[in-house]
């Protein structure tokens, strides 16, 4: 085992992201890292990302771009020692060290939470070097482009977002290191001739930190996906990143606390970002999330409109390697219990294989999920209020011969009744939706149910 937290920032005090290099070509843009932790290993990760259009770009933005990536993707890194300086290749302005604190921070919260770290706003120091990136330049594409970048989980919600769009604008699919979810999810929206995808290959030295016991657990990894992809959508034309992120990823994992195992997909990152991109990117690419104004209910709601996807959608992070739902996880089960009003339960079963809400061994999960104990699971499920209102919705459909877990907790549920209603028609104000996709989402809604 590695030593103590304290420990170990005092050995280890110096992270340096030393250097990134990239390489445009007609049908990749390769971009490779350099970090070190001083005194114990350095690292080299890399990315490669798809471009399937020739288009002009800017160099400095581009430079600035695979610079911000380095950014987020040296977290993964410095968390193993979590040295107390750390040290980058280029000046940044005293406002954009401010916001890279505050993602380091806030994204980090569920890993320091989890590892029983106490920690204030001087956890880091960054150090900057002399050497500028020029901020001269203007945005290649025009903010109002009908091209469309989604990027894909492979579970429910982008293929909402998939599904609503395409017929709209010119959508264009993109994952990172794409799994067999991802692909079945763009075939069956008939866009597998526009699935710009992309490689990030971890450093083996990280892995081997993680083996010996250095300091371990959950990054931004939805900051990733919002660099990298902009990244795609501005080597190849496309003027708009589309997320698919709900309301419901805004309430935090811990009550009473700011931990969120969601943050990065939180509006607050996203306003976030949106910021960061027009003060320092200068790309000119928007990025929102187009499901902002819904609920988790909601969305499920609308996934079951496309039947099409249920063989092939998969949420379950344990069984993304295997593409299975493994039917023992908080997500499969969350994801189980909100489809569950509105997909009939032998469709259901089909789905997963088995009836979640039937299975003891889940009790735990169902309790975290309900709200019954002060921390939900550390995985992106919806809120506890949605969940009682799935199963409160799922009880006034067949009251009688319910499953084991909603009997069970049959009490504690109906004494939670929501109105349907109101949550089933919400619409959430507070999002980034330019007027049009904003429109296109609520004629959607108007047309399938009212």
């Amino acid at each position: 085992m590695a030593e103590s937290y304290s420990a170990l920032r005092e050995k280890y005090p110096v992270f340096r992201y030393k250097s990134y290099e990239y390489t445009l070509g007609e049908s990749t843009l390769d971009i490779s890292y350099k970090f070190e932790i001083d005194g114990l290993t350095e690292f080299n990760p890399k990315w490669s990302v798809e471009r399937k259009s020739v288009v002009g770009i800017d160099e400095n933005t581009l430079e600035r771009m695979v610079f911000s990536l380095g950014m987020v993707e040296l977290v993964s890194y410095w968390k193993a020692t979590c040295s107390p300086e750390i040290r980058l290749p280029t000046e940044l302005p005293d406002d954009a060290l401010c916001w890279w604190k505050k993602l380091y921070l806030n994204g980090l919260g569920e890993f320091f939470y989890r590892n029983g770290i106490e920690y204030s706003d001087d956890v880091m120091t960054f150090v900057c070097a002399d050497e500028k990136i020029p901020c001269d330049s203007t945005a290649v594409y025009d903010k109002n482009s009908d091209n469309v970048l989604v990027p894909v989980g492979g579970g429910k919600d982008s293929v909402v977002t998939l599904e609503i769009l395409k017929g709209k604008k010119n959508v264009c699919a993109y994952a990172i290191n794409p799994k067999k979810a991802n692909y079945d999810t763009v075939e069956v929206a008939g866009l597998s001739e526009k699935f710009i995808k992309a490689s990030r290959t971890i450093d083996k030295n990280l892995l081997d930190l993680n083996a010996r016991g250095f300091l371990n657990g959950h990054t931004p990894f939805s900051a990733i996906v919002a660099f990298s992809g902009i990244i795609a959508a501005y080597i190849n034309g496309i003027g708009n990143v589309v997320l698919s992120n709900e309301s419901s990823a805004n309430e935090s994992t811990v009550e009473n606390t700011n931990v969120n195992h969601q943050y990065s997909k939180s509006y607050e990152f996203e306003s976030d970002f949106i910021r960061y991109e027009k003060e320092y990117l200068l790309a000119g690419v928007r990025y929102f999330s187009f499901l902002r104004p819904l609920l988790e209910i909601q969305i499920a709601r609308a996934f079951s409109e496309f039947k099409a996807y249920y063989p092939v959608f998969k949420s379950c992070n344990l069984g993304s390697k295997t593409d299975i739902w493994c039917c023992n996880c908080a997500k499969c089960l969350f994801v189980y219990i909100i489809l569950s009003p509105f997909i009939p339960e032998d469709e259901l079963v089909g789905i997963f294989g088995e009836n979640l809400l039937d299975s003891d061994k889940l009790t735990d999960d169902f309790e975290k999920l309900l709200g019954i104990q002060a921390e939900k699971p550390f995985e992106c499920v919806g809120e506890r209020s949605e969940v009682l209102m799935a199963m409160n919705m799922l009880i006034d459909k067949r009251p009688d011969n319910l499953p084991y877990l909603v009997e069970k907790y049959r009490d504690r549920i109906t004494e939670n009744k929501a109105d349907y209603n109101a949550c089933l028609n919400y619409f959430d104000k507070e999002n980034s939706l330019p007027d049009e996709f904003e429109r296109i989402l609520a004629d959607f809604l108007e047309k399938t149910y009212d």
